[in-house]
């Protein structure tokens, strides 16, 4: 566990990679929004006091007395504008909080806030989103979303939908019927996660309470985050049913913890993502076994499913060619039913990201690439419209699907490819001796088998025809046609078909399962990186 991680709950946890978390933002999670130098993001009671200071002869109460106060006094339409100006809309970005936030794949959050700092954070790290307001928004799918916000208490592009005053809180759940209902299922079956939520707010607290009492001890726990509370907060929180997650520090340093933790929680994603799936390749599953700081030669594919079987036939034998480990997402099966939670993993695990820009789904995992600084390929049929500048990627077009590729297109890869092989040759080379002093035994080891097999994949396609060049070389055919050539001797032969059986121990056990010493570690890698030297100075000879 790391920093802030530790102090989750490990049902909780299991719940967040499952899919089975929904995230409620409140109005304290604006607060760490980013503003010109001398605003401040206001809290909920900041709100409050800002209206009641508007009115004259009026003593401050609660914020929303305030608010429904102003509006008695002044309209429902000045409300709505100085709303706009007391949440800074127009000045306010998000912060480093709320970009960590987004880069977490929940695919549902609920908020009560009437700003758009969420939607700013996922346009900024291009993700997808579909904000709902009404409830004939409920029907329609959002498959195509990466997020998906439920804005329960509406937004100010929708003035006539804010849940604001007290006549708003009152009528929510007869106005609203379906959207209660709604919000209800997600809290009956996902366990809400409340982040800069004060529990002020009636509809939730009227629909919590609704379901604590059809299902008593059945009702799924509640939690809320919040940082170096008092027992006050803390018995605040529990009375209303919901669970305090205490992370420690200052409170004033709330944004900067809050950032931490969502990153912490990402990476946690990722390796129970990866280690409780399956992975179909025993090379892809080589490279995803590496840390999370690696390099690897993933190279992921965004193709549309009836694009696959082309893609396997024509494109991945180049992608390997070049050292590269071809992986889709049907390559992984994943725990849990959130698909862009895998997406997002493997595309952060991938050194090489290749899209055939053809649909919605394969753009939005572009624009997660992108975002991510991935190195890209984008491969279009020609004539076809890109909704990006590419000018600034590797940039292929294909003609149709009905015949195999022509000699135009399979250069064009072979050049991309390979330009990308070279940028990594060297980080790639070094990379076992710095996982070994690292003390990264076992990575260090899978790393040093995935540069030898690249290496002596890459001098056997030399010699290969054109009819082998579509085929997978695995590992022990490699192996036997180095030996053919001389490349590397019997001896080495046997020394590295041993070594493999200790590789296929730490790749495919369990993580703990198979345990490899510092000293048989480094025999390894020292062993493997001379051969490869030898093999290098034979080849380089061979040329001359």
């Amino acid at each position: 566990m790391k920093n802030h991680l530790k102090y989750l709950p490990k049902p909780v946890l299991h719940d967040i990679v499952q899919g089975c978390c929904i995230p409620i933002i409140g109005a304290g999670f604006s607060k760490n929004a980013d503003l010109p130098v001398g605003l401040k993001m206001p809290s909920w009671a900041d709100l409050g006091k800002f209206f009641s200071d508007q009115i004259p002869d009026y003593p401050f109460s609660t914020p929303i007395d305030s608010i429904s106060a102003f509006c008695h006094e002044f309209s429902r339409a000045k409300l709505v504008e100085e709303l706009g100006t007391a949440l800074h809309i127009n000045e306010s970005k998000p912060g480093s909080a709320h970009i960590s936030f987004a880069n977490v794949p929940f695919d549902m959050i609920i908020t009560t806030n009437f700003d758009f700092l969420l939607e700013k954070a996922y346009e900024q790290t291009n993700i997808s989103y579909r904000p709902i307001i009404d409830e004939d928004q409920l029907s329609i799918s959002t498959a195509k979303y990466d997020r998906v916000i439920l804005k329960i208490h509406g937004d100010l592009n929708h003035p006539g939908r804010l849940i604001v005053t007290e006549e708003d809180y009152d009528n929510f759940i007869d106005k609203y019927p379906l959207l209660s209902t709604y919000i209800s299922n997600l809290l009956i079956s996902r366990t809400p996660l409340l982040i800069g939520y004060s529990l002020d707010d009636p509809d939730f607290r009227q629909l919590w309470q609704i379901i604590g009492n059809r299902l008593g001890k059945l009702r799924r726990p509640a939690y809320a985050i919040l940082i170096n509370p008092n027992r006050v907060d803390i018995a605040r929180y529990e009375r209303r049913g919901v669970k305090v997650i205490a992370l420690s520090g200052n409170k004033s340093d709330y944004g900067t913890a809050l950032s931490f933790l969502f990153q912490e929680i990402k990476e946690y994603w990722d390796e129970e993502l990866i280690k409780n799936s399956t992975v179909m390749s025993d090379e892809t599953l080589s490279e995803l076994s590496l840390p999370r700081d690696s390099q690897t030669r993933l190279c992921y594919f965004a193709v549309p499913v009836k694009l696959h079987s082309y893609y396997k036939d024509y494109v991945f034998p180049i992608a390997e060619r070049f050292g590269f480990t071809p992986i889709t997402a049907m390559d992984v099966l994943s725990p849990g039913d959130n698909y862009i939670a895998k997406i997002s993993t493997l595309i952060d695990r991938a050194t090489l990201v290749v899209a055939d820009a053809s649909t919605p789904a394969a753009l939005s995992e572009l624009g997660m690439a992108t975002a991510k600084r991935r190195r890209i390929i984008i491969i279009a049929e020609k004539g076809s419209k890109i909704p990006l500048d590419i000018d600034q990627f590797a940039y292929i077009q294909r003609s149709n699907l009905y015949k195999p590729p022509d000699q135009k297109f399979i250069s064009a890869l072979e050049k991309s490819f390979k330009k990308f092989s070279k940028e990594l040759e060297e980080k790639l080379y070094d990379e076992p001796r710095r996982l070994l002093e690292k003390k990264e035994y076992r990575a260090a080891v899978i790393s040093s088998f995935s540069l030898l097999e690249t290496e002596l994949r890459e001098i056997s396609m030399i010699n290969a025809s054109d009819e082998q060049k579509i085929f997978r070389f695995t590992l022990g055919r490699t192996l036997e046609m180095a030996k053919r050539y001389e490349l590397i001797s019997p001896n080495e032969f046997r020394q590295l078909k041993d070594w493999w059986n200790i590789r296929n121990r730490l790749v495919h056990g369990a993580l703990g399962d198979y345990k490899i010493t510092p000293k048989d570690a480094s025999e390894i890698v020292n062993g493997i990186m001379q051969i490869l030297q030898n093999i290098r100075k034979k080849d380089l000879k061979n040329e001359l």
